[in-house]
């Protein structure tokens, strides 16, 4: 089956990183959902993209409590011409599952609130909410590919003592909150900075390890995934070509570009022989899959 990943949830249609998002992505049955991983300051996982909220020095994740963040609304699309069909509709789960922690549909959620979020959607609540029994069993297989988002020169952003020798406190809460989810097997987990991939590995060995690789092509691409003892390579699709992917698949490494939102794009790497895609439009890559009769 072709992988058909949702960026952030389905961020063409719905704000990022939020429960109506991923609402939308588990909608059309995706493969998995990318997201993004910062700390609180009260240790608490939180999925954000950016490290602060705005460009206040006071404002950066690590410096606000997860109280602090309850008070922020994250509904706002920040680039309309890219996106133009982005509404912040609150979708019918959000809303219910909302209602029932306390929390704004459109509030930043905890790592926990995903796991949950996904459990929900596949049982009772999703029923309630009008979901298919299709949509709520593709909920049931969802992949969860959780992107920590360190960058070695500012370790400010995250300040957990990562030295990339061993884990950090955003490490030990991911760990533990996979595990607590029971999720452990159904998680991968990504970054640009590869030495936290293999040190969460060796810490959970369920954990599926992703490599994530930004405007380069590497002369070794295979090597990188084996290095930090991972099983899939995410490239910037702009720097991959039929070569590099035939080099990493017959390492019997998967190939997932990021991120992909135009058809002709996305038939040039079906025909390189990648194993899935990440995009904003996973509605519209569904259809050209089928369309084509590739199984996603």
């Amino acid at each position: 089956m072709f992988h058909v990943q949702g960026h952030r949830g389905a961020r063409a249609v719905r704000p990022e990183n939020t429960l109506p998002s991923f609402e939308a992505a588990f909608d059309v049955g995706v493969s998995s959902i990318e997201t993004d991983l910062h700390l609180t300051r009260d240790g608490v996982i939180v999925l954000h993209h950016d490290a602060a909220l705005d460009s206040r020095p006071d404002a950066l994740l690590r410096h606000l409590s997860l109280l602090d963040l309850r008070r922020h609304r994250a509904d706002r699309n920040p680039d309309p011409q890219r996106f133009p069909d982005q509404r912040s509709i609150v979708t019918p789960l959000a809303a219910r599952f909302a209602e029932r922690h306390g929390i704004d549909p459109y509030g930043i959620p905890t790592l926990s609130e995903l796991y949950q979020f996904a459990e929900d959607y596949a049982g009772e609540l999703g029923e309630q909410s009008g979901k298919t029994a299709w949509q709520r069993q593709r909920a049931r297989e969802l992949r969860f590919d959780l992107e920590l988002k360190r960058v070695p020169f500012h370790p400010e952003t995250i300040d957990d003592g990562f030295d990339g020798t061993k884990p950090g406190l955003l490490e030990e809460r991911l760990v533990e909150t996979a595990r607590q989810a029971r999720a452990v097997m159904r998680t991968t987990v990504r970054s640009f900075d590869h030495r936290c991939v293999r040190l969460l590995r060796r810490m959970e060995p369920g954990f599926t390890g992703a490599v994530l690789v930004a405007e380069t092509a590497p002369v070794a691409p295979a090597e990188l995934v084996e290095r930090a003892e991972a099983s899939i390579y995410c490239p910037d699709y702009q720097f991959v070509d039929a070569d590099i992917v035939r080099q990493v698949r017959a390492a019997g490494a998967q190939v997932l570009p990021w991120t992909v939102n135009r058809p002709e794009h996305w038939q040039r790497l079906i025909d390189w022989g990648v194993t899935g895609i990440t995009t904003d439009m996973p509605t519209s890559l569904g259809a050209y899959l089928r369309e084509r009769g590739i199984e996603c």
